[in-house]
């Protein structure tokens, strides 16, 4: 902890060693641009399989998050969400809990370039690459499907938002150790309609292009719940683990209230009795439960809220409560949010 008498530290400049010297880097894209692969090992060294396994949980989650946006339905416009759409890309990473955010940056990309030069361009500076002679075959249409999804963003009335953007994931295996990271870019479309529309990929002529987006820059974590990465290609539709992701995932954009357990606020114990105690404080975990205050019950019985926010309400017990019934959540109208997986009685302390 620093305080205003504390005089600063003067910063010295790096002392040159010879002997650090910058490891070469390798790269390749798959087949869409959406996961990069990094290597500082040439193509006839070989990977190491635990490493192998951490890039195969990039491309499962990768596949699982594709398949919840696109199959999940915009309440506002009652059709599947873009996997552009940055409404819905960012309740993903906000809500899973698997991205670091580390860096952003608002960056204006100009150019004379039109066309497939132009995507590419823009990708290399978003993504801090100086590809050279490098194809990025899948520039042009990355950039245009940005585009197009803009334009549907644009043309729906009951659209919210008129961000649109893209993620990718890049996954590094730098002297050995595997490290994973994502790229998440956005635009506004209203504000870049005319680029989008006549800049980067239906111009025909050199033309000044400009285009304002804003680039975060994350750390991810692999989520280690997938059992055997889903199990192999067959099993995928049928795999209970694959399907809860993308269930999981699917709530995520939407904000689907949910509750992960119940707990003593003193002791941050999750019960597992289903015994809850008269007098005794606990908190409720979970998420999208709302910022407005609404009430609790147990099989019609109201409990004492203490405090309420997005993701902990905590309560206490002031009346016994002898069947057991899970706590029921409701908002401030009196609606159902949504209720603990697990039943409780409520009793008087034992002496």
């Amino acid at each position: 902890m620093s305080d205003s008498t504390t005089k600063p530290t003067q910063l010295q400049a790096a002392v040159k060693n010879p002997h650090n010297v910058e490891a070469t880097k390798y790269y390749v894209f798959n087949e869409t641009g959406n996961i990069m692969m990094a290597t500082t090992a040439n193509a006839s060294e070989p990977i190491q399989q635990s490493v192998q396994d951490v890039f195969n949980e990039v491309a499962v989650f990768f596949a699982g998050m594709t398949r919840a946006i696109t199959t999940t339905k915009n309440p506002g416009t009652g059709k599947p969400y873009s996997l552009y759409n940055y409404e819905a890309l960012e309740r993903v990473i906000a809500g899973s809990g698997l991205f670091v955010h580390v860096t952003e940056e608002d960056v204006v990309s100009k150019s004379s370039s039109f066309g497939a030069d132009f995507s590419k361009e823009l990708l290399e500076n978003l993504l801090g690459l100086a590809t050279g002679a490098g194809e990025m075959a899948f520039a042009s249409a990355m950039v245009s499907s940005i585009g197009k999804a803009g334009l549907e963003i644009s043309g729906s009335k009951d659209s919210t938002s008129s961000k649109v953007g893209n993620i990718v994931f890049v996954c590094e295996y730098l002297l050995g150790m595997p490290i994973i990271s994502a790229i998440v870019v956005y635009a506004d479309f209203e504000e870049n309609k005319q680029t989008f529309k006549l800049g980067p990929c239906f111009s025909e002529s050199s033309v000044s292009t400009s285009l304002t987006m804003h680039k975060d820059t994350y750390l991810f974590v692999t989520p280690k719940f997938i059992h055997d990465y889903a199990g192999d290609l067959d099993s995928i539709q049928s795999d209970p683990n694959y399907l809860q992701m993308i269930g999981w995932l699917s709530n995520l954009v939407n904000q689907v209230p949910s509750v992960t357990m119940v707990m003593v606020t003193s002791s941050a114990t999750e019960v597992t009795d289903n015994k809850l105690t008269i007098g005794t404080k606990y908190t409720i975990d979970g998420q999208f439960l709302g910022e407005t205050k609404g009430s609790l019950e147990i099989d019609g019985t109201e409990l004492q809220v203490d405090s309420w926010g997005d993701n902990t309400i905590e309560f206490t017990p002031t009346t016994a409560v002898t069947t057991t019934s899970p706590i029921l959540i409701k908002d401030s109208t009196g609606k159902k949010i949504t209720s603990s997986t697990q039943g409780f009685t409520i009793a008087a302390a034992s002496k």
